[in-house]
């Protein structure tokens, strides 16, 4: 199952093809309702923290009619290989742009834009990871490689290849890389913790820091739309999926998962990462195997 809604293909589409980009743009600015004071808008991140759920808001016509940004998706693996050095094209969103601090940093900006960090428990991160991997996620070959050989280990030591492979990419030192990094006016990391306790809370406080401007009806529906039930086609949030992209939706899922063997694995690749990231550090429960 795809994990990006009918609507965003259709927009993503009209934005990337030369003979319909035109038209596509023609009609977006006769339907523009409010043009964003942002020449761009980023949304950082890592993977397996809600991308495609942003990735559908963004693509949303009620957001594109209340700022005239269009999605510009990052769809290459990035972090440790990101190669994005280009500044983004003007009236657009950079969607899950997986680059750490660093890569961000450099990156060529134009005046004014506002940007966001999205930030996940990584201890939940590396659940999604193994299930996304093994299950659901679309091929490519790094996933190929991974589901392969996810296939063959048992599920302990499945875990124990993720946090490896996570840790290669670079990704835990990529949140750090933007907790850490000095205090910027332009940057607010938001936590996918509080999105999956209240998406529409989360949502609205999305968009009052990118300044984007909705009548309670256009957010109502904008949420509904985009709510774990809608996406997940009816389950709702912490109803289990496991070969579904829109797998359960919940915070602290590694406490059904990690183990005391599977836990010090992760403490000797990531070090007090946890606490460095502002989550609590615990201990696993051993009846939860």
């Amino acid at each position: 199952m795809s994990a990006k809604p009918l609507r965003t293909k259709l927009i993503e589409f009209c934005g990337r093809q030369p003979l319909v980009r035109p038209l596509w743009q023609a009609a977006r600015n006769l339907m523009l309702v409010e043009r964003s004071r942002f020449v761009n808008i980023y949304h950082c991140c890592t993977q397996k923290t809600a991308s495609q759920w942003f990735r559908a808001v963004f693509s949303d016509p009620v957001i594109i009619r209340h700022t005239g940004l269009d999605p510009e998706p990052y769809v290459a693996l990035g972090l440790r290989y990101a190669n994005l050095d280009k500044p983004l094209p003007p009236h657009t969103v950079g969607v899950h742009l997986y680059i750490d601090h660093p890569t961000y940093a450099a990156l060529p900006k134009a005046e004014p834009y506002r940007s966001f960090f999205v930030l996940r428990d990584p201890r939940d991160l590396v659940v999604s990871w193994y299930f996304s991997a093994r299950y659901s996620h679309a091929r490519n070959p790094t996933i190929l490689e991974m589901r392969a050989e996810l296939e063959r280990l048992e599920e302990r030591d499945g875990f124990r290849y993720v946090i490896d492979k996570v840790a290669e990419f670079g990704t835990f030192e990529a949140q750090l890389s933007w907790v850490e990094a000095p205090p910027d006016p332009h940057v607010r990391i938001f936590r996918y913790e509080d999105l999956a306790a209240d998406n529409a809370a989360f949502l609205g406080r999305l968009l009052d820091w990118l300044e984007i401007r909705l009548s309670p009806a256009e957010f109502e529906a904008l949420a509904r739309r985009n709510s774990f039930e809608r996406l997940s086609h009816g389950r709702k949030q912490g109803e289990e999926a496991a070969r579904s992209h829109y797998r359960k939706g919940v915070a602290g899922d590694w406490k059904n998962h990690f183990d005391e063997a599977i836990m010090a694995h992760f403490r000797a690749v990531t070090g007090d990462l946890v606490t460095r990231l502002g989550y609590a550090e615990e201990e696993p429960v051993p009846a939860a195997r």
